[in-house]
């Protein structure tokens, strides 16, 4: 556990707190929220409406957190927008508007994904 906690601390200053800070700056500019939920980039797409499971970190990275316990997979939809989402993991690349039906996430892991133009 410790060396898990370790690693995700790492993870974290390398990977989030970077982007809390680019968008912080722009929140104090435009008043946009650092965290957003799904619909924030697909407001036409209904399904983005009742997604309340998973969130964006500024508009370029979509975290689906396990909430379930001994959960090692989960459903994760992907909002369309004319870009594609890539899991930070594994590097595959996905379509927007992609539903992702059991999508395995180990245990000791967060589905990630960044957006892609």
């Amino acid at each position: 556990v410790l060396n898990l906690t370790r690693a995700y601390i790492a993870k974290h200053q390398r990977d989030v707190v970077p982007l809390i800070e680019k968008y912080a700056d722009e929140w104090q500019m435009t008043g946009n929220p650092i965290y957003r939920p799904m619909w924030w980039l697909s407001p036409s797409d209904p399904v983005t409406f009742t997604i309340d499971d998973q969130f964006l970190i500024g508009d370029e990275v979509l975290v689906a957190p396990v909430l379930e316990k001994g959960a090692v997979q989960r459903d994760i939809y992907l909002p369309d927008g004319g870009f594609q989402w890539q899991d930070s993991r594994d590097a595959q690349v996905f379509d927007g508007g992609t539903f992702l039906q059991d999508y395995p996430v180990p245990l000791e892991d967060v589905a990630v994904f960044f957006r892609r133009s």
